[in-house]
């Protein structure tokens, strides 16, 4: 058992070691590109594509030396996807986003000088690279790897948690808000695990948390108690309330998208006991 926490620890270590790399090589090497004139939206295009590339691979080979074993198996497969999860892609930021304009509030509309740079990316690199790395990170590689050596219950929580905790990272946090990331954290990691595990692949969760990106953390839209000179669209919120405006971390960790990550792994839960109750028949 301890050999097997130990290899546990070292394959997530590795795993979010690559995820790392991937990230700074692919922007470090889109920058140098732009120095030399490429236009900017094509740089930020050129760095999702690398992000994905490198950090696939890096994780192909983690897959064949250390784990001796296949992408295939640790739930990376070729991509596939099923319409109720890209429905739920689309509504969920939706929601998220309506139930907040409801709240009082005002919108501030900003000049961008370079919207093409700012939608590539926020598209491409923050959504979709973003999306996909991180889903073949934390529900591929760690979560697949829990699950063969504990079992389900460990290995959705645990990835779950670890991908709440590492938001922390660059952000200055108070104590509560540190907790409601913990808490939403988990809560949307919980999610994401359960959808890779209802359709068997990362990848409708990865369009979920691709969208997610796009919607709720881009440059298009910004939604808080203070305006995002950077965002296109800012709906400025006026309570004074935590709970709802997510503390010093945003939105992401806020009561109304908790509840939203928790109506969908409802959803989840209730699919995938559907799916073994038709395999017992």
């Amino acid at each position: 058992m301890v050999q097997h926490k130990i290899l546990n620890f070292k394959q997530t270590i590795l795993s979010i070691i690559i995820l790392i790399i991937s990230q700074v090589l692919s922007i470090q090497i889109s920058n140098t590109i732009v120095t030399f004139g490429l236009p900017i939206f094509l740089g930020n295009i050129f760095a999702g594509f690398l992000y994905v590339l490198f950090a696939i691979t890096g994780l192909f080979l983690l897959c064949k030396i250390v784990l001796k074993s296949s992408l295939s198996r640790y739930k990376i497969t070729k991509p596939t996807l099923k319409p109720i999860w890209c429905i739920v892609a689309i509504i969920m930021p939706l929601l998220v986003v309506f139930v907040f304009i409801l709240t009082p509030g005002y919108w501030i509309i900003s000049n961008t000088q370079d919207l093409l740079s700012l939608l590539s990316g926020t598209i491409i690199f923050f959504g979709l690279a973003t999306g996909i790395v991180e889903e073949a990170v934390f529900r591929g590689v760690i979560m697949t790897t829990l699950e063969y050596k504990f079992n389900k219950i460990i290995s959705v929580i645990v990835p779950s948690v670890i991908f709440g905790l590492l938001h922390m990272i660059g952000n200055k946090l108070s104590f509560i808000s540190i907790i409601q990331l913990i808490i939403a954290g988990s809560f949307v990691g919980i999610l994401f695990s359960l959808v890779t595990y209802e359709t068997g692949s990362i990848w409708c969760s990865a369009l979920i948390h691709s969208i997610w990106n796009i919607v709720i953390i881009s440059g298009i839209l910004h939604i808080g108690t203070s305006p995002d000179d950077t965002c296109i669209f800012n709906y400025v919120t006026e309570t004074s309330s935590f709970l709802i405006s997510g503390g010093d971390f945003g939105i992401e960790a806020s009561i109304i998208s908790i509840l939203a990550y928790f109506i969908f792994i409802v959803l989840a839960i209730f699919l995938i006991k559907r799916k073994y109750k038709k395999a017992s028949l």
